[in-house]
């Protein structure tokens, strides 16, 4: 940090460099707050206590580790325009970003999976998800998988360095690595299309639910067909997953595979990248937390310190299975 008073090695102005290191602390900080708000919630309230909740949970942890042991270092870059540690700290940032990047990716699509199971294929439910046991089985798996394609790493396995577009320690994938970048598109593809097609079924079958209920309505005259608010509401959750799923995760994938595709990528496109990908750390508590109902109530109890109305908000969690 002694170097801070250098000329920046990017001519950047300090008021680029304020608002650099700024933006990342402010996403550090609040990534921090919001997955610990998360995790704070489900410990506490034995409600929210589920299964599906221990898999928000895990998402969380993931998010925590990296706005903890990843993202510091990020801002200290951003600060002094290059990497201030020895090229071994490089190694270990870089593979701690690859390790809770697949983990993150991981845990998307077991909670979309686990979702499209208790709407879509009810009945198949308790054969994958009998107890919370197997759910903290299955986050062990997440966590064995991420450590085990991306640890080679520390031993040679792809080249490391610190890329200057992006002020990050990662693999330099101009120079080969393309077993990884190989490992990258399938994790990707996978990823996606599991998210898309499990939001989209779900989102099919509460539709059609609701068009049935509707329609015996009318037969029983109980009154005219009516859009249900609800297909609206999960139809903008399903949408806003997917949408932040792709801006997050989708610009990283496009720059490694155009970049070990060796093609340009302008400078700031890629410094961009690196701000979307930590900004899921900051999304994912919104979209899986607060725009969960079950999540909503027990957010506000905790910020109230107990005070807000315990009646209502026990009410409002019966009503959320799982």
């Amino acid at each position: 940090m002694s170097q801070t008073t250098s000329p920046d090695p990017f001519g950047r102005s300090r008021t680029q460099i304020s608002f650099d290191v700024a933006f990342a602390i402010l996403v550090c900080l609040a990534s921090i707050l919001g997955n610990v708000l998360v995790i704070y919630v489900i410990n506490k309230y034995s409600e929210m206590k589920t299964i599906t909740t221990i898999l928000i949970h895990n998402l969380a942890l993931t998010d925590i580790f990296m706005a903890t042991l990843n993202m510091p270092l990020w801002a200290a870059s951003l600060y002094t325009g290059r990497w201030n540690f020895s090229q071994g700290w490089c190694d270990i940032s870089a593979t701690v970003l690859r390790t809770m990047g697949v983990a993150s990716m991981l845990n998307m699509s077991l909670i979309a999976l686990n979702r499209y199971i208790i709407v879509v294929k009810r009945a198949l439910y308790i054969k994958f998800f009998p107890s919370k046991r197997v759910a903290w089985l299955y986050c062990g798996v997440v966590w064995l998988v991420s450590v085990s394609i991306s640890v080679p790493m520390l031993f040679g396995w792809g080249k490391i360095k610190f890329h200057s577009d992006s002020f990050l320690c990662i693999l330099s994938w101009k120079e080969g690595n393309f077993t990884f970048a190989i490992m990258q598109a399938a994790m990707f593809n996978v990823t996606t299309c599991t998210i898309f097609y499990c939001y989209w079924k779900i989102y099919q079958k509460v539709k059609e639910s609701t068009n049935n209920i509707n329609s015996n309505a009318t037969q029983n005259g109980v009154g005219a067909p009516r859009f249900d608010r609800t297909d609206i509401k999960l139809l903008k959750t399903c949408f806003t997953v997917v949408c932040f799923f792709i801006m997050t995760w989708g610009t990283t994938f496009i720059v490694v595979s155009r970049t070990a595709a060796r093609g340009y990528i302008p400078p700031d496109v890629t410094k961009v990248t690196a701000y979307l990908m930590y900004s899921s750390s900051l999304v994912n508590p919104i979209i899986y937390g607060v725009m969960n109902p079950q999540f909503k109530e027990a957010f506000k109890k905790a910020l109230c310190c107990g005070c807000y109305g315990n009646d209502n908000a026990d009410q409002n969690h019966a009503r959320i299975v799982e």
